[in-house]
């Protein structure tokens, strides 16, 4: 599952860009898609998170929701990273999990979408966004591109989901 973080305000004076904080349509954002992952009974192993604040309060707002029994790891290179390095990330998962969540920001999360779903091409996820796809592999290490098939995509201003 790869998740962009909900919406944003804007930079407030001197305020480093890893503070931002969420909107309150951000917060309400993250909450409907909580509520969504929770009515497929969507079950989260791993949670990749970066530690930049939106990142962090997109997570809260799931895992309240949610309240998963799967382990969450602050990943210090999700902030900025290439999405291959995202990549190697979710590829280093323990085998024995079934699904990993890494919530991220563009320009990494549309392009690891990309990369890894053969029957997707998204020029920009919005925030918000959730692309959940499925492998055919019994090792997280293996997972390579254009392997996945996409198996729900969704965003706030979307009107029904892709499923």
């Amino acid at each position: 599952m790869i998740l962009r973080h909900a919406k944003v305000g804007f930079d407030l004076t001197g305020q480093a860009d890893v503070e931002r904080v969420l909107t309150h349509s951000g917060k309400q954002d993250a909450i409907k898609l909580a509520y969504k992952l929770k009515g497929r009974n969507d079950v989260v192993d791993l949670f990749y998170c970066s530690p930049a604040a939106r990142t962090r309060q997109t997570l809260d707002a799931i895992t309240e929701i949610l309240a998963p029994t799967g382990v969450i790891e602050r990943v210090g290179s999700l902030y900025q990273a290439r999405e291959d390095a995202v990549l190697q990330l979710v590829q280093s998962a323990p085998d024995h999990l079934n699904a990993v969540m890494v919530i991220g920001h563009n320009p990494s999360m549309t392009q690891l979408s990309n990369l890894l779903a053969a029957d997707l091409r998204l020029d920009h996820l919005p925030t918000c966004g959730l692309v959940v796809i499925t492998f055919e592999v019994e090792k997280w290490s293996q997972l390579q591109s254009g392997a996945g098939k996409i198996a729900w995509f969704d965003f706030p201003k979307n009107d029904y989901s892709i499923l």
